[in-house]
């Protein structure tokens, strides 16, 4: 059984030109297309649907206004203010796969739109290009459950005046007297008699030179507004402008040419036989415009071309744009969306991918105070990462002359560490977005990022505080730090602690070797309590609390490191350049040093079923081991 739904779909209006009216001619009258044939927002309208609608009388003395309804509309009596009518809509016809129409302009914003009608079509006259105004329809349609067809349109509420029409519409041209008669065939008439007109005089040849003209630049801006209004890359547009640019065609000729250039399109992208055809292009679609108004409605910056996109007054106006859910029962209606081929899942996954940015924008404004000591590893599978550490290289045998060479024996160490999945969910409530509680949606993402960047640090900076500040066990059974280890102290942060914990690090050697690895401690980790301690023995050029004239050993030789999980007052840590002496590694699965966000597809199951809520979760893989312990050294202090 077919199923009632409101749908409003943005008209296709294609651009030609007639002779204006004097503009003391009210009301004015301009021939339009009401709707063609095709897909629109995700629905298709079959010619038989359209020629019904005509038969029915759908589209009999239909009130036209400027723009479309706004949530300001909502509640408001018959949804619609009387400040907005322009007109009223009669004639209508079928003919060339579209509704066509009369519009005649009467009501508070008749002059507005006559006056912008009129420079477009001036503008077409000139050859320029005018301002992008066209219609788009508000009715009902019928369509079985699941099914994008549409069998019947029921009611036509209005049509809309709009900026940047879907297809990339405008107006036909002015009417003399309200005649409604086919501008091309008169055109093409006008030529057929152009050799009897001619013996008529020069004057007659002018007018049809001009009549050709006319014709020529109709065609011309016929072809740049259906390819503005396409979502063909560019390669694609150019092969069309070469088979149409400078000659006079049909309408349908054009049409047929970009429906199998859109078919021949789809086929390759659903193949992944052609990925980024023509480079980089300028046009943007109007999802790419709507997730930019997004990204500025949650304060990330947006490319300076993209400045002129009007702004969104908040989460709200979102919503509305991208589901047409009007009465806010929490599910989408793509066919009442006002964006062109909206689906269920458009606003979760443009929310999902602006909510993404503003996240990782707050996981990257912290700095990763563990960046220096650690070394990252790609993992491509979910298994323990191994960190393994050979020896037995000290130096190289010595090869006497007509000698052979010798084997070198060598061993190897291995440790392992565990790929963890962290994550959590966050609910944005169909209450905050009809309170437009933008604070609220974009507090979310910020948080969940700072969450993320605390998972990172906590991790790392758990290898020196975990087992009561020995850290995790190593494969040789003894723990992270330990006297086995050599690198375990207890004394306070001093210039000559310091000292000794460098030494005790340049010191360590390969197992079965007394070669020391002789390389320096890079990095001073410590809480936030002696931050100022280890900035005095770096930046003293004197040796702190030493002799008069004592010189600093260790003055603008390191780097201090605030690690801001740690809670003691008085343990500090040093570690040596990661890219020398390797220890602290971190794995990301896959290559993904950043957390993602998902966000729930479906409007009637899940969360958005059973607690009106849209779920928003983040998912982070992360490994943290230690590959070695002599570049690290550890006071525990007593």
């Amino acid at each position: 059984m077919a199923v009632a739904e409101l749908a409003e779909r943005p008209v296709a209006v294609r651009a030609y030109l007639g002779t204006l009216l004097p503009d003391e001619v009210r009301p004015r009258t301009f021939e339009v297309i009401c709707i063609r044939a095709g897909e629109a927002n995700g629905l298709v309208y079959a010619p038989s649907v359209l020629r019904r609608s005509v038969e029915e009388g759908l589209w009999r003395n239909v009130t036209v206004f400027a723009n479309h309804a706004g949530p300001l509309d909502d509640g408001r009596p018959g949804g619609r203010a009387i400040e907005d009518v322009v007109g009223v809509l009669s004639e209508a016809r079928w003919a060339g796969r579209a509704v066509m129409g009369v519009l005649a302009c009467r009501g508070p914003k008749a002059d507005l739109v006559t006056r912008l009608a009129e420079e477009v079509l001036a503008a077409q006259e000139r050859g320029e290009v005018g301002p992008n105004i066209g219609l788009s329809a508000d009715m009902y349609v019928e369509r079985r459950p699941g099914a994008r067809e549409v069998d019947r349109i029921v009611r036509v509420n209005s049509l809309d005046v709009v900026y940047n029409p879907a297809a990339g519409g405008a107006f036909l041209r002015v009417l003399n007297g309200g005649r409604g008669e086919g501008w091309m065939e008169e055109l093409r008439e006008d030529m057929v008699e152009e050799q009897d007109l001619e013996q008529e005089g020069m004057q007659v040849g002018l007018a049809l030179e001009r009549s050709r003209q006319a014709l020529a630049s109709q065609c011309s801006y016929l072809l740049e507004t259906a390819l503005r209004g396409s979502s063909l890359p560019q390669p694609f547009q150019d092969e069309v402008r070469q088979q149409f640019g400078g000659k006079i065609f049909r309408p349908e000729e054009l049409d047929r040419t970009l429906q199998s250039k859109q078919a021949t399109w789809a086929k390759l992208v659903e193949g992944q036989v052609v990925r980024g055809v023509g480079g980089r292009m300028s046009m943007r679609d109007e999802l790419d415009r709507v997730r930019l108004a997004a990204e500025r409605l949650f304060g990330l910056p947006v490319p300076e071309d993209a400045l002129s996109i009007p702004r969104l007054s908040g989460i709200r106006e979102l919503y509305l744009l991208l589901t047409g859910d009007e009465g806010f029962h929490g599910r989408a209606y793509p066919e009442r969306a006002q964006l062109a081929n909206a689906t269920t899942s458009t606003m979760t996954a443009v929310t999902a991918d602006v909510l993404n940015k503003v996240m990782l924008q707050a996981y990257n404004r912290r700095e990763r105070w563990w960046e220096p000591i650690v070394t990252n590893r790609d993992l491509e599978r979910f298994q323990e990462m191994k960190m393994i550490r050979t020896y037995g290289f000290s130096a190289l045998s010595t090869v006497i002359e007509g000698n052979v060479y010798t084997e070198k024996t060598w061993g190897d160490l291995q440790e392992t560490a565990e790929i963890i999945k962290k994550g959590n969910y966050v609910g944005v409530t169909l209450e905050m977005i009809m309170a437009d509680d933008l604070e609220a949606v974009r507090a979310l993402p910020q948080l969940l990022g700072t969450a993320a960047w605390n998972t990172v640090s906590d991790a790392v900076a758990t290898m020196f505080t975990a087992n009561g500040g020995t850290g995790p066990l190593m494969s040789d059974e003894e723990q992270l730090f330990a006297e086995a280890h050599d690198n375990l102290g207890t004394t306070a942060l001093d210039v000559d602690t310091f000292d000794a914990a460098q030494t005790a690090i340049m010191t360590q050697t390969d197992p079965g070797s007394s070669r020391p690895i002789a390389v320096p401690g890079r990095y001073l980790l410590v809480p936030v309590q002696l931050r100022s301690t280890a900035m005095v023995i770096r930046n003293s050029i004197h040796k702190p609390g030493g002799e008069e004239g004592e010189i600093n050993p260790w003055y603008d030789g390191f780097e201090v490191l605030v690690v801001p999980p740690w809670t003691d007052a008085d343990n500090w840590a040093l570690a040596t350049d990661p890219n020398v002496a390797e220890h602290v590694v971190l794995g990301w699965l896959q290559g993904r040093r950043e957390p993602e966000i998902f966000a729930a597809a479906e409007d009637t199951i899940g969360s958005m079923f059973t607690h009106d809520e849209m779920r928003v979760k983040v998912r982070f893989f992360i490994c943290c081991g230690v590959a070695d312990y002599r570049g690290l050294y550890k006071a525990n202090v007593t």
